[in-house]
């Protein structure tokens, strides 16, 4: 995946639906817990299966992931999420879901080591100008 989100905001310009405009405004967290879940996905793929993630109900209609049912689905693994309040990326080593704040926005990233890896977005205003405030620390099992 490069950036999954900016081409579904793309495709809703030219496909106007109801989930295609879920997906590109609010799949970001969707989007990183699919590539923390080590799935190498292009872009178009990445957009269906976040689709098919709202079909089956792991995530909802608006995105918001529900984070054991969406990684069982994935993975077919169990997880627990630890919620973090963080101030910097620098100490994060494994792929970690982080939220990024500025002026009552927000936006996912992936980051490893120590810094972003992935972003969904090309340009996202919320991680140029805004700074990490909580992270998910993912502990998969079998």
């Amino acid at each position: 995946m490069k950036n999954p989100q900016t081409v579904a905001e793309k495709l809703y310009r030219q496909f106007p639906s109801l989930k295609l405009k879920s997906i590109k405004d609010y799949s970001c967290c969707a989007l990183v817990l699919i590539w923390c879940c080590g799935l190498e996905l292009e872009d178009y793929e990445a957009i269906i299966t976040v689709g098919q993630m709202m079909d089956r109900g792991v995530i909802a209609q608006d995105c918001s992931v529900y984070w054991s049912q969406a990684c069982e689905y994935l993975t077919g693994k169990k997880l627990t999420v630890d919620f973090k309040d963080i101030t910097d990326i620098k100490g994060i080593k494994k792929r970690t879901p982080v939220r990024f704040d500025y002026h009552g926005k927000s936006h996912w990233v992936g980051v490893e080591n120590g810094s972003i890896a992935f972003n969904s977005l090309e340009h996202s205003n919320c991680v140029e100008n805004g700074r990490p405030v909580t992270a998910r620390i993912l502990k998969f099992s079998k």
